[in-house]
């Protein structure tokens, strides 16, 4: 199975496959759409399912292949298929049913990735030693193209160390890019056993990685790899102590431990550069993600909210904790979790939980029964890094999401095949049930998979191609175009984009803005049924009902966005408003009083002098008035100048308004 470093193994076309497929697989990238990775790369993970599944297809009709499918028993993967159950029965009860169906078709064809991988390896059509090359291949390209841009960086004005959250290579995001270089170092490791050409390469990408994951300060892959030295390290020594030189391997902790003691100390002393390293902002912001999820998960523990639609969910409890200011403004919107465990627990409820968390549980227990069965140093080195490299991913795993990525997925399920097909042929009863297939059910199973994923990710690239128009329309407000491309982006697979908004809210705004108040009534409507917790979808909805004098309606959907983040200006603003067009004066001034002072919403410098003359109003008798109207012509052009310079007066000293304006006569 693992091929002898003095050996040649001749490359089958198994394996020439799959090395095309890690070659490529970084270079799978597009500006044309809104996230420029994710669906392109899952559509040439089913091109490579597809033409990987033929071949297989073609070998089982031939006969050259036996169709033993016997391992799908194995726990890692009835664990994998009650997962994908729990999300079909998601369908029944998701709000937007668009993106569980999304998530199902990444889901299946990672499976299906995962169940061939591990039948070529079982069927010694893949050869690890191959598989490991492939994903060293795949690390080397991947660390050149971060270079690459670490170099682009470094000679900008700002520096390196200073826009090192721009570097991501072509990951999307810098801490993507280090927990993908975390899940090649297992690959790495092993590529040690092999030539010494092999060893020098590997351990080359190894030392640059490792530099790439320091500079990018990514705090859960650094505790990451420190961790997988640490278990590998221990299970080397604890399967191997009778055959490993005890002076040597304290000499190698002991170096180990001055290293990263050196790094630590020039991390400290240089912390002004590494800032990354020591702000708090995105833990703070995880704690209230995190305790959104479990309201979440108490509310839907059974079932979940439904394959995908946490993102749609996650709203409903409350934005005013939140210590990001634009999330609770509504700049910007929540996706993620960033804990694919409560990710899986949220939509999917307590079954979906336990058979994500079993398929990890299954071949950490598979690599420890692998390393009892061997003693034997190339095996001990593979199932060593395997069990490590598992156990970085789940602590990446529990404060990131790199579920939710292609590439990290792929690299883990090459881990599982390897992990997998390494237990059921040297650990598992011998004496085991054949589960064969046809050809023809094989083909079957193929197709209808392969068809579902390329329809869903291919109408989703379009949808996504045309949301990117309608940023561009937005920002030049061509309303007419905007529509246009609206009504091109919506299809039976994509009605929502990846910033949460639905596409029929971008169309309501064009409308609304070229006074087509019916249309856009019915656009924020359908809007408003796809995503009921989406602040600007509520606000507009009300301003609709607000512009046909419906101020009951206008009032009680600006109620429930403020009740999401009381910090949302922009309902804040308008609610002030509806009072104010019913004469409830000081309901208006109460309202407008919560604002920011310093507010930067144009609304607030033209309704709040305004509300404060009619509020005033109702809080003196005619003496009083006459006396702060004689006022006014001493230093100010108006009344409401007058009365928004006691206002902001008044709120310096902490004092309430209609008091101050009284001792102020």
């Amino acid at each position: 199975m693992f091929a002898s470093k003095n050996k040649s193994v001749e490359l089958s076309l198994f394996d020439k496959l799959y090395l095309l497929f890690f070659i490529g697989l970084p270079f799978i990238y597009t500006n044309k759409l809104v996230d420029p990775v994710l669906l392109p790369r899952q559509i040439f993970l089913t091109i490579f399912i597809f033409l990987v599944g033929i071949v297989i297809f073609f070998q089982i009709k031939k006969k050259t292949v036996v169709a033993d499918f016997s391992f799908f028993r194995l726990p890692v993967n009835v664990c994998f298929s009650a997962l994908l159950l729990t999300i079909v029965m998601s369908f029944f009860y998701a709000t937007v049913i668009q993106e569980s169906m999304y998530l199902l078709s990444k889901i299946v064809m990672e499976f299906l990735f995962l169940l061939i991988t591990t039948f070529l390896i079982l069927q010694n059509k893949l050869n690890i030693s191959s598989l490991i090359k492939s994903v060293v291949v795949f690390a080397a390209i991947s660390v050149f193209m971060s270079f690459w841009q670490v170099f682009k960086l470094s000679v900008s004005d700002q520096g390196f160390l200073e826009n090192v959250v721009y570097l991501s290579a072509t990951f999307g995001i810098k801490n993507l890019l280090a927990s993908v270089l975390f899940l090649t170092i297992p690959f790495l490791f092993n590529a040690f056993k092999f030539s010494k050409v092999w060893k020098i390469v590997s351990a080359i990408i190894t030392v640059l990685s490792l530099l790439l994951i320091w500079l990018l300060q990514t705090k859960a892959v650094i505790l990451s790899i420190i961790v997988f030295g640490f278990v590998f390290s221990l299970v080397v020594y604890l399967r191997q102590k009778k055959n490993i030189r005890h002076s040597v391997f304290k000499i190698a902790a002991v170096a180990a431990f001055i290293f990263i003691s050196i790094i630590g100390v020039v991390t400290f002393q240089n912390r002004q550069k590494f800032y990354h390293l020591f702000d708090k902002k995105s833990s703070t912001e995880r704690l209230f993600i995190w305790d959104n999820s479990v309201q979440m998960i108490k509310e839907h523990a059974v079932f979940g909210v439904g394959g995908g639609n946490w993102q749609i969910n996650v709203p409903k409890y409350g934005l005013n904790n939140c210590p990001t200011p634009a999330i609770k403004e509504g700049i910007q919107t929540l996706q993620r979790p960033h804990n694919d465990f409560l990710w899986i627990f949220c939509e999917m409820g307590i079954i979906g939980f336990l058979a994500y968390a079993g398929i990890f549980i299954s071949v950490l227990y598979h690599s420890v029964k692998l390393l009892k069965k061997h003693a034997n140093d190339e095996y001990v080195w593979l199932y060593s890094t395997l069990f490590a490299g598992v156990i970085g991913y789940v602590m990446i795993a529990f404060v990131d999401f790199p579920l939710e990525r292609i590439e990290h997925q792929v690299l883990l399920l090459t881990i599982f095949s390897m992990v997998t097909a390494g237990y059921y042929k040297n650990v598992q009863n011998l004496n085991r049930t054949p589960m064969l297939i046809t050809a023809a059910s094989f083909g079957l199973l193929l197709f209808v998979t392969v068809l579902f994923s390329a329809t869903v990710s291919i109408k989703r690239s379009i949808g996504e191609f045309h949301s990117q128009k309608i940023y561009t329309n937005e920002s030049k407000a061509n309303w007419p175009r905007l529509i246009a491309e609206a009504n091109n982006a919506i299809n039976s697979f994509y009605v929502i984009d990846p910033m949460s908004a639905p596409i029929e809210w971008y169309k309501g705004v064009a409308l609304f803005s070229q006074g087509n108040i019916d249309d856009a009534r019915v656009s924020f409507e359908k809007a408003y049924s796809i995503h009921p917790y989406n602040m600007h979808v509520i606000n507009n909805l009300a301003s609709c009902y607000e512009s046909v004098k419906d101020h009951e309606k206008a009032i009680k959907y600006y109620q429930m966005a403020l009740h999401i983040s009381s910090e949302f200006e922009e309902a804040r603003l308008n609610l002030s408003a509806v009072y104010f067009n019913t004469q409830q004066f000081e309901k208006a001034f109460e309202i407008i009083d919560e604002c920011h002072v310093n507010s930067k919403d144009p609304k607030y410098a033209s309704f709040l002098p305004v509300i404060l003359n009619a509020f005033i109003k109702t809080k003196l008798n005619e003496q009083q008035k006459e006396k702060l109207e004689n006022k006014e012509p001493n230093s100010f052009k108006s009344m409401n100048a007058l009365l928004v310079h006691l206002y902001f007066d008044a709120k310096a000293k902490n004092r309430k308004f209609d008091v101050h304006v009284l001792d102020s006569l």
